[in-house]
């Protein structure tokens, strides 16, 4: 039979089957999650998360917002953060808004993305301590945090030429 190999499962050589991708993972505009959402792969927010998210590669949609901590190797905002970010690659697009630290190995920022917090570069910003309380606060919002609590903190000023 010529097509035989297709119907063929794949197996690492001990016999075991090899999950394939599945896709990413979507949370759809009409979802609210209250907690933490962890994921091993690529993960799309374009509805409400109030907790912390940890992926693999993480996109925040335009309709997205995340109320806490965004780690991720690969994260693209279009949509609201109110908390950290902590990315080896993180991708600000217009129209995104991000009100917390960034700390990134690299950044690209596009003209209209509006960020209330300081940025920081790190080698590797995966490994930095959480930004976020144990309990789910952030301190570094701009809604709880204020400048006299820390003296490190200064927020940036984007001057664009005319």
């Amino acid at each position: 039979m010529i097509f035989r190999r297709f119907g063929r499962k794949k197996s690492n050589g001990n016999g075991e089957a090899i999950r394939g991708s599945a896709g990413p993972s979507l949370i759809t505009n009409d979802v609210v999650i209250e907690g933490s959402v962890v994921s091993p792969g690529e993960l799309h927010i374009d509805g409400t998360v109030r907790g912390n998210v940890r992926a693999k590669s993480c996109v925040i949609d335009m309709q997205g917002v995340v109320e806490g901590e965004v780690v991720a190797e690969e994260i693209y905002v279009r949509g609201r953060v109110i908390g950290p970010i902590r990315g080896v690659h993180v991708h600000l697009y217009a129209g995104a808004h991000v009100e917390g630290d960034v700390i990134n190995e690299s950044i690209g920022i596009e003209n209209g993305a509006y960020i209330y917090g300081s940025i920081r570069r790190s080698e590797d910003p995966l490994s930095e301590p959480s930004m976020v309380a144990p309990y789910g606060r952030n301190y570094t919002s701009a809604i709880e945090f204020s400048p006299q609590d820390d003296d490190t903190y200064r927020p940036i000023k984007v001057i664009r030429p005319r």
